[in-house]
């Protein structure tokens, strides 16, 4: 299997790096790697576990994805997989406020004690439509919030919070632009919990401002004035290894000669102060292969970051500049191209790399409604065994006119940890580095319907412990989230040595193992 390549950006020493964040992954000067358990981001916030050694409820949760705990592999092969997608939208502009756009950027989540949903979006108004209450920020965006039971039909409640038109029966409960919301139970203060981040202006003062809130409803801006400088599309995470908030926002960055929208982090331990912005992701030569104008060029429009298995992972809102148009009309780019949505990849957060397979995970079409461009998406939603993503469906591309140019939010769909995959065609073979696991029953997610799948144990330094060989392992033939592996003479697995994993898979797809008590 080839390993991922590195992006445009140096990717430092590996050790120094991960043992400088908390020893959320400790290497050893054995090379053994310990893990520690992790999630996504989810509506009850960061779901991290004590990181402390001693902890035995501590698990571990590992994605095929990452070459980090690959320490050999045979006739197997790296996959980027694409999404599932609903038929038709969740969400459509129906409003007077909505126009004829509707975006999502990371704001959506389940809540674990109603099951319900809430997501956070937000609409663009013409210019000419200006009629917001006065307390909004100076631009023609307005923060929405909608409810939903199912995650596919949505309730936009009336709220009476702000005035539209003469009237508050809406459900406006802010105004930025490209807002992002995280839901942040680890925050003492209780008017905080609901923390947003977006793009401006207030008194003529134009930039990232920040605003918390109680209930998600009732907001507070932070500051008077914007706390990052620039503009546009930005999502914010919290980062589990450091505490950190991290907002990554559009900027433009000369590239290869052009002036591109290229991805940028800027980083705060309070919500208050800020760093100075650094450019973490930009297109690189192979993004550049398609081109063959005197203006065509990629460049990158958002990415919505998030946390699982130790690994982060990015969805990038990857556009392709095809044509510079001459005659516009009003709110109506220059800039016209398709956007897609592909995956990258960080052990930190800041520096990004590339997979191997450059497709889209969710790609434009086949609908009418999402053709053009795929603009914006939520942070990942898990329920059940699926992964949900919500995204801004747009039925032109970027530089369509208004109209038929219309934006609307759908919802794609994975099975859980199922970005990206190890796929065997016949026999094969993935081996693991060194761990040291607290957790006594073995789990792994795959489909060996086709096919199956057995698991061996072996020593840290290689040799199979007779007891969990290949030939002692029941053998997988179905495809799960959760399989537990048993072995015939053996249910748990050793836990008091360090020890390495062999997955002998025959006709299989591997997404990822973790580890239970």
């Amino acid at each position: 299997m080839k390993k991922p390549v590195h992006g445009h950006l140096p990717s430092g020493n590996l050790v120094e790096m991960i043992s400088n964040r908390r020893n959320f992954l400790k290497i050893t000067s054995a090379g053994i790697i310990t893990f520690y358990s992790s999630e996504y981001h989810t509506a009850s916030g960061w779901v991290n576990s004590d990181s402390s050694l001693a902890n035995s409820s501590n698990t571990g949760h590992f994605l095929f994805a990452d070459e980090r705990i690959i320490a050999e592999t045979r006739n197997v092969q790296l996959k980027i997989n694409s999404c599932k997608k609903l038929d038709s939208p969740v969400i459509i502009p129906e409003k007077p406020w909505e126009t004829e756009r509707v975006y999502t950027y990371g704001s959506a989540y389940k809540n674990p004690r109603s099951n319900n949903y809430t997501m956070w979006y937000m609409s663009r108004m013409h210019a000419g439509a200006d009629k917001k209450d006065k307390r909004l920020t100076d631009t023609p965006d307005l923060v929405l919030y909608a409810e939903s039971s199912d995650g596919v039909h949505w309730e936009k409640p009336e709220l009476g919070l702000y005035e539209f038109d003469g009237s508050n029966r809406n459900n406006i409960v802010a105004g930025l632009h490209s807002p992002s919301v995280l839901i942040d139970d680890t925050e003492p203060e209780k008017n905080r919990r609901y923390k947003m981040l977006g793009f401006g202006s207030r008194q003529g003062q134009r930039g990232y401002y920040t605003a918390w809130s109680a209930d998600g409803l009732n907001w507070h801006y932070v500051s008077d004035l914007p706390v990052i400088s620039g503009g546009d599309t930005v999502t914010l995470m919290k980062n589990p290894l450091t505490g950190e908030y991290c907002a990554y926002h559009k900027h433009p960055h000369d590239v290869r000669g052009f002036s591109r929208r290229t991805v940028w982090l800027s980083t705060s331990s309070d919500f208050m102060h800020w760093t100075e912005p650094v450019l973490v992701l930009a297109p690189d030569e192979q993004d550049d292969t398609w081109a063959s104008g005197a203006d065509q060029r990629t460049e990158f429009y958002n990415m919505t970051v998030f946390f699982s298995g130790g690994l982060f992972l990015g969805l990038v809102s990857v556009f392709r500049v095809t044509t510079l148009q001459k005659d516009v009309q009003p709110h109506q780019s220059r800039v016209d191209g398709p956007v897609y949505t592909e995956l990258v990849y960080s052990y930190d957060g800041s520096i990004w790399k590339r997979f191997p397979e450059r497709i889209p995970v969710i790609p434009n079409g086949p609908s009418a409604w999402d053709s053009g461009c795929i603009l914006g998406v939520s942070n990942p939603i898990i329920t059940g065994d699926e992964i949900w993503v919500y995204y801004t469906g747009i039925n032109t591309t970027h530089g369509g006119a208004i109209p038929p140019k219309k934006c609307v939010i759908g919802r794609a769909t994975w099975r859980r940890d199922g970005f990206v995959s190890l796929e065997s065609g016949g026999d094969g073979i993935v081996e693991t580095t060194p761990l040291q696991v607290l957790g006594k029953t073995l789990t792994v997610n795959a489909d060996a319907s086709m096919g199956n799948l057995t698991v061996e144990i072996l020593t840290h330094n290689g040799a199979v412990i007779p007891e969990y060989h290949r030939d002692q392992c029941v053998p997988i033939t179905t495809d799960r989230f959760s399989h537990k592996i048993q072995w015939k003479t053996r249910s748990n697995i050793p836990i008091s040595i360090p020890l390495r994993l062999r997955f002998v898979c025959n006709n299989s797809r591997l997404f990822s193992f973790g580890f239970e008590s």
